[in-house]
């Protein structure tokens, strides 16, 4: 049955639609990705940030699954059939035909070089994961092209590092790192690289953003490691410690 909803064409406007219509019905979706910094990020407009959010990153629950898959079809997306057979439970994907536009959704966690478990994370925020979780998301990233390097950037120019309240959770990201050598690694490998880019472009506020990635670098290095976290950093580099996410052999459907 073909939805008599009209999808907008704009990516933010349509993620606003689709995360409304879940909270009508009881369940919560939350915004990741390029959006989700449009949305929290006031810099993420300016021209020299600016950068195209053609597709739609959502986190969900997992026991919300079946739901999910009813809201996304009652708003008109197509599912990707097979994918989402076999990724129940951890991720689905669906097409807005009309749009040429992807929506991924992430259920529980968040999987790519590294994994996250943001199902609490989704109780905290309104419309987008909280800005920390957001950071953990791009920091992750170990091949990152221009557009991480822009989402990194407004994050910090925006928001602060804080121990408490509504800033960048120093506190939260050390501590998940203390735990974890690997994360540790990636997170600080892409601060040491976001700070080259950015002295590297002379990018606009430079000092402000500099001052807040060295923030955060001392939050994590001061913070006490794990028995487990030093074990591994003796193994160090020579083993990998991350993944490469393949590719999911996507293609808009026809």
């Amino acid at each position: 049955m073909e939805s008599l909803v009209l999808v907008p064409a704009n990516a933010l406007d349509a993620a606003t639609q689709i995360i409304e219509t879940a909270e009508s019905r009881g369940v919560r979706l939350r915004l990741l990705g390029g959006l989700a910094f449009k949305r929290l990020c006031p810099s993420a407009f300016d021209p020299r940030y600016v950068r195209e959010n053609k597709d739609i990153d959502l986190m969900g629950r997992r026991q919300d699954s079946r739901n999910i898959m009813k809201i996304m079809e009652t708003l008109g997306y197509k599912p990707r059939e097979l994918f989402n057979k076999l990724n129940m439970g951890q991720r689905l994907i669906y097409y807005d035909m009309g749009n040429s536009r992807r929506v991924d959704l992430f259920l529980d966690e968040f999987v790519m070089c590294h994994k996250f478990n943001f199902k609490e994370s989704i109780l905290a925020g309104m419309y987008t994961l909280p800005i920390t979780q957001l950071l953990m998301t791009k920091l992750q990233v170990v091949q990152k092209t221009e557009k991480e390097y822009k989402d990194l950037v407004v994050a910090f120019h925006d928001f602060d590092v804080v121990s408490a309240g509504g800033g960048i959770r120093g506190d939260e990201i050390a501590d998940l790192c203390s735990k974890d050598w690997g994360i540790y690694t990636t997170f600080w490998k892409s601060l040491d690289a976001l700070e080259s880019w950015c002295r590297e472009r002379e990018v606009p506020d430079m000092e402000l953003v500099l001052a807040r990635v060295g923030k955060l670098k001392s939050v994590m290095e001061s913070t006490p490691k794990s028995f487990g976290w030093k074990m591994r950093a003796k193994i160090g580099e020579k083993t990998q410690w991350y993944e490469l996410p393949d590719s999911d052999g996507d293609a808009m459907l026809h």
